[in-house]
């Protein structure tokens, strides 16, 4: 499967990794423990969770040229 971008690997690890913090974000509301250390892990899965998608935005929408 040959996609004409840049760099295939790393859009496919930018999806993964917004979709790994979105499950983990998810399971931490499930589980419904809000003492002190799962509210540090919900703000820390958070922030990388914002952070993969400003990966997503750069590799799909500016073609990759952040990181080049």
């Amino acid at each position: 499967m040959s996609w004409d971008v840049p760099n295939p690997k790393g859009r496919i690890a930018s999806i993964l990794s917004a979709i790994i913090w979105t499950l983990l974000i998810v399971l931490l509301a499930i589980k419904g423990d809000w003492t002190v250390y799962p509210i540090l892990l919900m703000i820390l899965f958070i922030l990388l969770l914002i952070l993969s998608l400003v990966r997503v935005h750069q590799e799909w929408k500016e073609g990759g040229e952040w990181l080049e």
